[in-house]
């Protein structure tokens, strides 16, 4: 019989008693064992500060037993225990909704202490959609998959240019229309399969299937040839200077030919980490000794999920929206206002201008900046409607999911809009049911956004504008074919520039026109622990992780 259950007992027969006073051959029928173990497990629990036991000595002496924890507080200590082991899955095994919310709630505390040696442990609000790199689209899960996935090209941040990958050279023709690849030789993935020019080709061709988000992005692969194990060529229905820039995206890392039921879960890919647990607590990586660049300084990296940390919790490092702006740099990209499609532009006109001025977040909040264009540092004109909306709406519907930005922002429009005698609905969905469920959004009348862009600004602007599921959603179909059509004659320019200018002029008429409403630049942080190392932060708020590393406890 186990000490907590041997203890459990006791606490059965006794606990109504104040003090009991049982003789120790009947803690031997309670426990069904001999004196000498019975007096050893009371030594164990006496320690542990269960009770307080003095055995009687003479004739006539009874013993005495104060029971001092009752038995859901054992059991409250014993997953602080497991915590403090960083036995997660153990700590939350069997445990109702309501104990697991109260664990849950804990777990902050046992981050920092607990990561030892080269093991780093991060709180994240919420755990991964998917890991597939065909599936992912938000911030967090293309984050992790670039710490599990290799891709043929990758952009290097410092340079500002874009490097080889798995692939150490590519070239094309004039027109941007064929694209030939080398890879490394003796690049292999997690699971010691060899990663060659057939396993590229599948996952290239895999992006065209309709459960890829960005499958717009590479609808215009017609086809992969496959010249030897260390080369293969893309042939391009169009000409496309952003072919490389497209393939250095989380959503077009290599994956393995075959995939395991669960490879949403548990990927095989070949980057720095490979995935050694996924539960519902948490998610770890584990370096992977044979990465084609360098192997990780961290042995593992845990991703703790916790919906609400508190600010004040010591972490070796948090991720997160900074807490006054001291530390916080503006993100890339912005939040910004769409309105359903349907409405007329006699109404979303004066409506968007009416939103506009004054701007809904003040300037000198620290945590986000009004928006003036769709990238800080572009300007984009307002719709041209001098007269106050007229709307015969007495109640409009604003849905979002759960960004802490969007909160204010929301209320603050429900503000604006009182102003026009308007009442609105704010509805906040989880990220799941806003960019997965399509039942919600026939309802809407609003919709707040955010964008963040990754480290290739040029590329980025393009896959949001060509791709992002929110922006489609609240353009019309001949938008979004005068938008589609200036895409395609951005890719076939060859000078990044005259690139980025042309963004610039799609974010003019579309502002001007009242599909988007720009509202803010949010500040990202970070908390970092003094041990943690080797962070440099991207673009998109995320470090990473194969250049971490901390540095000893300094003693004294």
């Amino acid at each position: 019989m186990k000490l907590e259950q041997q203890y459990q007992a006791l606490y059965q027969a006794y606990a109504e008693q104040r003090p009991a006073q049982p003789g120790l051959a009947e803690l031997c029928a309670l426990w069904n064992c001999s004196e000498r173990n019975a007096r050893l497990q009371l030594a164990k629990m006496r320690e542990r500060g269960w009770l307080a036991w003095e055995p009687g000595r003479g004739r006539g002496r009874k013993s005495r037993l104060s029971l001092l924890c009752a038995p859901e507080q054992l059991e409250w200590q014993r997953q602080q225990q497991l915590l403090r082991d960083g036995k997660l899955e153990q700590a939350f095994a069997r445990l109702s909704a309501q104990r697991r919310a109260q664990l849950l709630a804990a777990l902050p505390q046992y981050l920092g202490s607990a990561a030892q040696g080269r093991c780093l442990r991060i709180p994240i609000p919420h755990p991964p959609l998917s890991l597939d790199p065909l599936h992912v689209s938000g911030r967090l899960e293309s984050h992790l998959v670039r710490q599990i996935f290799d891709r043929l090209c990758r952009f290097d941040r410092g340079l500002q240019s874009l490097q080889g990958g798995l692939a150490h050279h590519w070239e094309s023709d004039a027109a941007a229309r064929r694209w030939r690849f080398w890879l490394r030789p003796g690049l292999q993935f997690h699971d010691g399969t060899p990663l060659q020019s057939d396993a590229a080709a599948v996952s290239l061709l895999r992006l065209r299937e309709a459960g890829n988000p960005y499958q717009v992005q590479y609808r215009h692969l017609r086809a992969v040839d496959i010249h030897d194990p260390l080369s293969f060529s893309c042939q391009l229905d169009d000409g496309d200077f952003l072919w490389p820039q497209r393939l250095a995206t989380a959503n077009s890392s290599i994956a393995p030919l075959r995939r395991g039921a669960d490879f949403e879960r548990l990927p095989v890919g070949s980057g720095p980490f490979r995935v050694s647990r996924h539960s519902e607590q948490r998610l770890g990586l584990t370096a992977f000794a044979h990465h084609y660049r360098e192997r990780a300084l961290l042995d593992e990296i845990e991703l703790w999920f916790i919906p609400n940390c508190d600010d004040g919790q010591d972490f070796h490092l948090r991720l997160d929206y900074a807490n006054d702006g001291s530390d916080g740099t503006l993100q890339s990209a912005c939040t910004y206002l769409l309105l359903n499609p349907d409405w007329a532009g006699s109404e979303r006109a004066p409506l968007m201008r009416w939103l506009a001025e004054p701007a809904l977040v003040q300037p000198n909040d620290p945590l986000q900046t009004p928006a003036l264009g769709l990238l800080p540092g572009w300007r984009h004109p307002l719709p041209q409607a001098q007269r106050r909306p007229r709307l015969e709406r007495a109640r409009l519907r604003l849905f979002h999911y759960d960004l802490p930005s969007f909160p204010p922002l929301a209320a603050a429009i429900r503000q604006r809009l009182a102003g026009l005698s308007i009442e609105l609905e704010i509805h906040a969905l989880s990220r799941r049911a806003f960019f997965h469920d399509q039942d919600w959004w026939p309802q809407a009348d609003l919709m707040l956004c955010s964008e963040v862009l990754h480290d290739d600004r040029d590329y980025s602007c393009h896959e949001w504008l060509g791709t992002r599921q929110p922006l489609q959603r609240g353009l019309d179909a001949a938008t979004q074919a005068r938008l589609n059509a200036q895409l395609r004659d951005i890719q076939r320019q060859p000078d990044t520039s005259l690139r980025m200018a042309g963004y610039a002029a799609i974010g003019d008429w579309l502002c001007a026109e009242g599909w988007v409403l720009p509202l803010s630049h949010e500040r990202q942080g970070h908390q970092a622990s003094p041990r943690l190392a080797g962070l440099q932060m991207s673009e998109n708020g995320w470090t990473d992780f194969a250049s971490l590393w901390l540095r000893p406890e300094q003693s004294g």
